[in-house]
């Protein structure tokens, strides 16, 4: 691939990384995508054929790190080790792709009506494995019996956090968006909360009755 080429579709991967994160899927356009990237819109076509080819690739810019943080929980490794390497990175993959991530969370949030197949297949497997080793770690005494599905649910809402509720989190910090300080507390944060809840001998929560 020519340097011209890779730069530009580069430019409008993050051009259409931030239409999509402020508009949507639905409301963006392709003519505002290739404004914000400074190329003509027919070069826009030319690399990415269609908008919707375009939307999965934004998806997957932030898919494929996603997958890779998840190499670290692997049933051979310490807990104590493998979790927090495994919320560090989440919270740096927010930090280092915060429209891509907004895109990401979005889709979700609104019942992944345009997440495509191989996206949805990536992300099962993904979730699979991950439920694997934690049942792994659950049977070896390693970790707490604790339900693993809703502690994976737990581990990647609280580190999507800033980009889900950036305007919440705002109240709370008085700053616009967070800074290099608030990720590193975040992930400490994290980490301590999982780690603690997860300590072996801890006894299994139970179902609440529900209130009338």
């Amino acid at each position: 691939m020519s340097s011209i080429r890779q730069r530009n579709q580069q430019l409008i991967l993050e051009a259409a990384s931030e239409e999509f994160a402020s508009k949507g899927y639905n409301a963006a356009q392709t003519r505002d995508i290739a404004a914000r990237a400074g190329v003509p819109k027919a070069n826009l076509y030319y690399y990415f054929q269609t908008k919707e080819n375009l939307y999965t690739r934004v998806l997957m810019a932030f898919l494929e790190p996603l997958l890779a943080a998840s190499a670290v929980l692997r049933a051979s490794d310490d807990p104590q080790v493998a979790l927090p390497a495994y919320i560090q990175a989440r919270i740096r993959i927010v930090r280092d792709h915060p429209y891509t991530s907004n895109v990401f969370s979005s889709e979700l949030l609104h019942g992944a009506k345009q997440l495509p197949g191989v996206c949805r297949d990536l992300l099962r497997a993904e979730a699979q494995l991950n439920v694997h080793c934690l049942n792994s770690w659950i049977k070896r005494g390693l970790i707490a019996p604790v339900d693993p599905q809703h502690l994976m649910l737990f581990i990647w809402s609280a580190t999507r956090t800033y980009t889900n509720f950036g305007w919440r989190m705002a109240q709370l910090t008085g700053v616009h968006a967070p800074q290099g300080d608030d990720y590193a507390l975040a992930a400490a944060t994290i980490t301590r909360l999982v780690l603690q809840g997860a300590t072996p001998g801890m006894p299994a929560p139970r179902p609440m009755r529900p209130t009338n």
